[in-house]
């Protein structure tokens, strides 16, 4: 009878706590649901009461309590109880309503106030099956079955004895898993690569970091699927989620990296035979771009993973900012007019530009300058923000080279060789393979103060300076042999002075 009256008592007892529970705050809810299934204090008869009434069934509303609390230490996602709101009448800011997402990492796990009571919001509860599967896939829902509390195993170290072994079992895996796809990857890369792109064996080295990379990927990916079966204690597997979080999101970084400098190898050979020696200067500048966007990107998820306000952050560095862009105006102006003289083209490299105060031959554009070798052979750094608003003569993009000058011959010469002598000059000078032959121009133009003049006027075909020169060169010593067969004079500046008796 005295058995009798205990059970009793301790089922009224229960029943009375179950109908007792406070959920008019978020903190009342979160802590109705988390504090009842804590090995010290088990009881997820009360548990259920913060799961919505559209699940009638105790028993599946106890069983989605405790899935949801194995989904979010599944997860790594550690309540802190100080942070949660204790007000009746939450409101989130973001969404004005009356909800309360446990952390923003998983949005999709949020409690919703039902007229007096908060209580995980349909949708949550909806969802569960997904985010359990998400949390333990490939049948790894056997070990997740062993609840704390009905664990018999011994412990040591804090972990049970079957941690610790589904730890080193975890542990094999990620190494056989790491062992097994760089073996794969090394096999199919070099076979996709060398052979059907023709790819030089350099980039072996590059297939390698590849494969090592995306390797670990995996092999980290698979630990952090399997990890949370092992049913480690929330606070611990916080730090293990988060830290295979953020080591998977700088790994996927550096593949990222490695397949672009892989591409890069790839057009490299189509870049170089595209006319614009530009593209070659670009190629370097963009992959370092590339390289910095991917590390802010990987740094600013790595900091959401560690729960880092990266408003607040930028809010507190758009202050600063300012200052630092009022400080840094030429940088910025620098880099600027450099990706519009890469876009633009107005001149390539090796190309003889004239500008305002400058000229010479464009060797280099740099992050910040454009490197010009003047005709002195010094170097004229000049700033790209400027060179991109300045008016650019490029000598370099010209078809044809004019060359105009006067060949002055003495006034003795008679009419009917001066003519013969244009004549023959013109045809001399279009016999060469370098001389737009149909621009010629070879004519008496005026008499000068001590000579006649011959105008000549060529279009010279020829791409780079010294090849002008050399040209130049040539057609000279042509003219003179011409005017020696001929027995022509060149004129001087000369005076007479004629002394009347």
């Amino acid at each position: 009878m005295k058995k009798i009256f205990i059970a009793l008592f301790t089922l009224c007892l229960t029943a009375s706590l179950v109908t007792a529970q406070n959920l008019s705050s978020p903190y009342e809810a979160i802590y109705t649901h988390l504090y009842n299934l804590q090995k010290e204090s088990y009881n997820p008869e009360i548990s259920q009461q913060a799961i919505p009434l559209s699940i009638a069934d105790p028993e599946n509303r106890m069983v989605a309590a405790i899935h949801l609390k194995q989904i979010l230490d599944g997860k790594g996602l550690y309540i802190y109880m100080d942070n949660v709101p204790k007000q009746t009448d939450y409101i989130d800011s973001t969404q004005n309503a009356e909800v309360y997402v446990l952390d923003d990492l998983e949005p999709r796990i949020y409690l919703e106030k039902i007229g007096d009571s908060w209580r995980y919001s349909q949708e949550t509860i909806d969802r569960l099956n997904v985010m359990y599967g998400e949390v333990f896939p490939f049948g790894t829902k056997i070990f997740s079955r062993i609840l704390p509390a009905s664990s018999g195993n011994k412990h040591l170290f804090g972990l049970y004895v079957w941690q610790w072994f589904g730890l080193l079992v975890l542990s094999a895996l990620g190494i056989v898993f790491y062992f097994l796809v760089n073996k794969i990857i090394n096999l199919i890369l070099p076979y996709a690569v060398f052979r059907k792109k023709n790819i030089k064996l350099e980039s072996e080295t590059i297939l390698n970091k590849i494969a090592k990379a995306f390797s670990l990927f995996v092999a980290f990916y698979t630990i952090s699927k399997i990890a949370p079966s092992l049913q480690f204690p929330p606070l611990i597997l916080q730090y293990i989620v988060k830290s295979i979080a953020i080591l998977l999101t700088f790994l996927g970084a550096a593949f990222v990296i490695r397949v672009f400098n892989m591409a890069l190898q790839l057009f490299k050979p189509h870049i170089e035979k595209t006319s614009s020696k530009l593209d070659d200067q670009l190629l370097p500048i963009a992959s370092k771009l590339f390289k910095i966007l991917v590390a802010i990107i990987a740094f600013s998820i790595a900091l959401k993973q560690l729960d880092v306000n990266l408003t607040a952050i930028l809010a507190g560095l758009s202050i600063g900012g300012l200052a630092l862009a009022l400080a840094s105006q030429d940088t910025v102006k620098n880099f600027i007019g450099t990706i519009t003289i890469l876009l633009d083209h107005p001149f390539e490299l090796g190309d003889y530009i004239i500008i305002s105060g400058s000229e010479g031959t464009v060797e280099q554009v740099g992050m910040r300058a454009t490197r010009i070798r003047t005709p002195a052979q010094s170097l004229a750094y000049i700033p790209n923000g400027e060179l991109s608003n300045m008016i650019v003569d490029n000598l370099g993009l010209r078809v044809y080279r004019r060359w105009r000058w006067n060949m002055g011959v003495e006034y003795g010469t008679k009419p009917e060789v001066l003519r013969e002598l244009c004549i023959r000059a013109k045809e001399i000078i279009n016999e060469n393979s370098w001389v737009a032959d149909e621009k010629t121009t070879v004519t008496v133009s005026e008499l000068g103060g001590s000579s006649i003049n011959i105008f000549v006027n060529i279009f010279l075909d020829v791409k780079s300076y010294d090849a002008e020169l050399a040209s130049k060169h040539e057609l000279i010593l042509q003219l003179i042999t011409l005017a020696e067969e001929m027995k022509v004079e060149f004129a001087f500046p000369t005076q007479t002075l004629h002394i009347k008796k």
